[in-house]
């Protein structure tokens, strides 16, 4: 029996989310608009980036895609070496090698996973470092990152990146890399290569997070709402 293991991780991720507007709605946490500080984000980064790294190994180096691609110069390499790869290598290579067809590096969604996995690298390997990572600006412009909590001072940087948007933007990173990769492949191979695997990789909008919060904001709280 084929079994799956890119489902469970994504599926945490979205769980992580839940957590995370929870945490907004105790109100014991900073917020700014629909952002939150929680403490959901760091496993979500690290579950983000597994459940794509595991939807590629199920989809692009299973016994059917072996079957029904054995034509490709990819077999011809050493396979333990290939699915060693990191994953922003093997995403360039393995698409081109079978369906020559690829991401470009300075194109979304693969510039947006590369930034993830970053991320979820200086995450994983944090060593209280106070040195800020260049990207934290441009993930704070986006609303990303929380905003400098005062014209005097700040918060580190590994907890400007532990919000809830970061969560939502991982799990949308990864879904549109996932349903980018599966458009690389020839439409007569698609089903049989598992593309059904992508109702899995579903996105989460900007209305549903704007919803969640008005909801929260509206909710009765001892007795009154909030305002």
């Amino acid at each position: 029996m084929s079994v799956t293991f890119s489902h469970t991780f994504i599926s945490h991720v979205r769980l992580l989310y839940d957590f995370a507007l929870d945490q907004l709605a105790s109100g014991k946490t900073t917020r700014d608009g629909i952002n939150c500080y929680t403490d959901f984000a760091g496993p979500a980064y690290v579950s983000a980036v597994a459940a794509i790294e595991a939807f590629t190994n199920e989809v692009l180096f299973g016994s059917i895609a072996k079957y029904v691609l054995k034509e490709s110069t990819l077999w011809a390499l050493d396979q333990r070496w290939v699915e060693r790869l990191e994953i922003l290598n093997k995403l360039i290579i393995v698409p081109h090698l079978l369906f020559n067809k690829s991401f470009e590096r300075n194109s979304q969604p693969y510039q947006d996973l590369t930034l993830l996995v970053k991320v979820r690298n200086d995450f994983v390997h944090y060593k209280m470092d106070e040195k800020i990572p260049s990207y934290v600006k441009p993930l704070e412009d986006r609303g990303i990152a929380l905003p400098a909590a005062s014209e005097f001072g700040d918060y580190a940087w590994v907890h400007k990146l532990s919000t809830s948007e970061g969560i939502r933007w991982a799990n949308n990173t990864v879904c549109r890399v996932a349903n980018a990769l599966i458009g690389f492949i020839p439409e007569e191979y698609k089903q049989v290569m598992f593309a059904s695997l992508l109702q899995n990789f579903v996105e989460i909008p900007e209305d549903f997070a704007r919803d969640r919060v008005r909801k929260i904001e509206t909710s009765p709280k001892n007795g009154e709402s909030k305002k």
